[in-house]
């Protein structure tokens, strides 16, 4: 049975939760496609988010400990509303990183023109990534190669027929100021003639001027440098520009307002989501586990908006070479001026100040079950930033080896559609029955349940090769999130001495931090060296030994539940016992 309540006092916080999730949505689940659109590689990504989510890991707790000790939760909400504002408008103007273009130009017995891919992505590719009805097509391209000594000019004197080192070489000895140290080379070439190995694409050429002056297609030594090339066809354009910077990113100023830009984010996110679930739960007095009601709303906003920022994201791109990510960066500055007004009206329980709260907080510390509680929230957050940072990464490489433009094309759109079936196929069914689902089950076996759920997404996204499958595996977001923050939250409540509330909501995002430290640095080094496919499969195996040791440690009593410990937690009344319906406030 369902008993449907609206409770008044709950609804600013329900708008808080359903704008703030609603700016945050968008630009979180983006974000790793908008830094590889940038021009990072994933592996920088993810160390770049390990150094995020550590400064992110001091934010929290420093923002428990000042609301606690100065009492100004209201002000510090409203400041990191206000900066999500700024942030949305600079996010807007960041620069991308230089990018090469170019192939390299390689000769012992004939020329070849070479593009080197990543190794891991072309291994999974079944399909060409050229239009195959053009492969009979006379292609034109152009060369701007640096001039190199790698070929000895006497080799050839004794011919009488010149090669490409002759023209090479006298264009080294005699053009150099001319032409700036750089050879101009016009070669034609057809596809059919292209052979595609592991890690690259060879077109073997038809012809070759050399600065205006036709030449042999063979040469007597070795030649080899890196050209940049102008094509007069799009798929060789496209592979043969580097998608990632091959330099060090530490010299770009770009790298570093993007750096700078996304750690003001992430750390004003955090701080948010700390304030937030601590007004939840102050909201909420003695019924803790019904944390899930209010977050609901934070799914009801990123769900909803996502799907319909991505929507617009691929109408934006239409005859676009590359996504238009502005809509997401407008919503987020409209929804974070929304939501200066919401929190303007919330209601604020500041927090009480007694003697010996680090004293409590100490002693719960020690405790062998906070201790393995505590592990299990980072291993959770670990696993999650998993799924956060790398899937939509996955998503795009699985299309690219699917060379299916279309798909391409409303890319934005799934993902968005992905995001929102993660909502409201599962995190909102789960916010809504999480209290009821706890007090049936008690936390320690949901922690199981959540663990076990998580190791059989992270599987199935391996054994998937369209990327519109992923929106069916996203349903069991519900309960590897939601079910997950839910048991999270209330128990951390019920064990926390009631004037410290917000030090533990702190130490919970702190604990999140680290998992999300150890998800962002393993998860981008093992994507960038073994893709997508083999690593969600080893963080899928590692889940399932977790749920395992989980289990164990239940069965041998090293877990607690304190569903019926007399720590701030209401004893089961007999009221509380016949009502096991499901409470649905609205």
């Amino acid at each position: 049975m369902f008993n449907i309540n609206v409770n008044k006092k709950l609804i600013p916080i329900k708008m808080n939760c359903f704008l703030l999730y609603g700016c945050l949505g968008p630009i979180v689940g983006f974000l790793p496609t908008i830094a590889k659109q940038l021009g990072y590689s994933i592996t920088t990504y993810g160390v770049a988010m390990t150094f995020i989510s550590m400064i992110k890991m001091v934010m929290s707790p420093l923002a428990g400990i000042i609301v606690d000790t100065f009492r100004v939760k209201r002000m510090l909400f409203f400041t990191m509303t206000l900066l999500l504002v700024v942030i949305s408008i600079v996010f807007m103007f960041i620069p991308k990183v230089p990018l090469e273009i170019g192939v390299e130009m390689k000769c012992q017995s004939e020329i070849i023109l070479i593009v080197h891919t990543d190794t891991v992505q072309q291994s999974t590719h079944n399909t060409s990534m050229f239009n195959d009805e053009k492969n009979d097509e006379l292609i034109t391209c152009k060369l701007t190669c640096p001039n190199t000594k790698s070929c000895d000019h006497n080799i050839n004197k004794s011919k009488n027929q010149s090669d490409i080192s002759d023209y090479w070489m006298t264009t080294n000895n005699n053009d150099i100021k001319k032409i700036n140290d750089r050879s101009q080379i016009d070669v034609t070439l057809k596809l059919k003639d292209m052979e595609q190995t592991e890690s690259s694409y060879v077109f073997h050429l038809l012809s070759v001027q050399m600065n205006g002056t036709d030449i042999p297609l063979t040469c007597d030594c070795r030649l080899k440098t890196f050209c940049h090339i102008s094509c007069s066809n799009e798929d060789i354009m496209r592979i043969s520009t580097v998608p990632t910077h091959r330099g060090n990113v530490l010299n770009l100023y770009q790298f570093w307002i993007f750096f700078i830009t996304v750690t003001v984010f992430w750390s004003c996110k955090a701080i948010s989501a700390t304030l937030q679930g601590s007004l939840c739960l102050d909201l909420l007095e003695d019924k803790p586990e019904d944390i899930g009601k209010q977050m609901c709303w934070t799914s009801f906003g990123w769900g909803s908006f996502s799907i319909f920022i991505g929507w617009l994201v691929d109408c934006f791109s239409i005859n676009k070479k590359e996504k238009e990510y502005s809509p997401v960066f407008y919503s987020g500055l409209f929804l974070s001026i929304c939501n200066l007004f919401v929190i303007s009206k919330l209601k604020v329980i500041e927090t009480k100040k007694t003697e010996g709260k680090w004293n409590s907080i100490y002693g719960l510390l020690t405790k062998h079950y906070v201790i393995l509680f505590y592990i299990w929230v980072i291993l959770i957050a670990f696993l999650h930033t998993i799924i956060t940072h790398f899937l939509f990464w996955y998503m795009e490489d699985l299309v690219s080896a699917n060379n299916d433009h279309s798909q391409r094309a409303w890319l934005k759109t799934l993902q968005g559609i992905a995001q929102f079936i993660q909502c409201f196929g599962g995190e909102i069914p789960f916010y809504f029955c999480s209290g009821w689902v706890i007090r049936k089950m008690g936390h320690i076996n949901c922690m199981v349940i959540v663990m076990g759920a998580m190791a059989i997404r992270l599987y199935l996204y391996t054994v998937i090769w369209n990327p519109a499958w992923i929106i069916a595996i996203e349903l069991l977001n519900g309960v590897s999130y939601a079910l997950g923050t839910s048991v999270k939250l209330s128990y951390s409540k019920i064990m926390s001495p009631e004037d410290s509330t917000n030090i533990l909501m702190g130490i919970l995002i702190l604990l999140d931090g680290i998992g999300q430290s150890l998800g962002s640095l393993l998860g981008g080094f093992l994507f960038g060296l073994y893709g997508g496919v083999w690593s969600f499969r080893f963080f899928a195996y590692s889940s399932a030994l977790m749920c395992f040791l989980n289990i164990l440690s239940n069965h041998f009593g090293l877990t607690k539940d304190l569903t019926n410990n007399n720590f701030n937690a209401v004893p089961m009344t007999e009221n509380n016992q016949k009502n096991d319906e499901v409470d649905i406030n609205i």
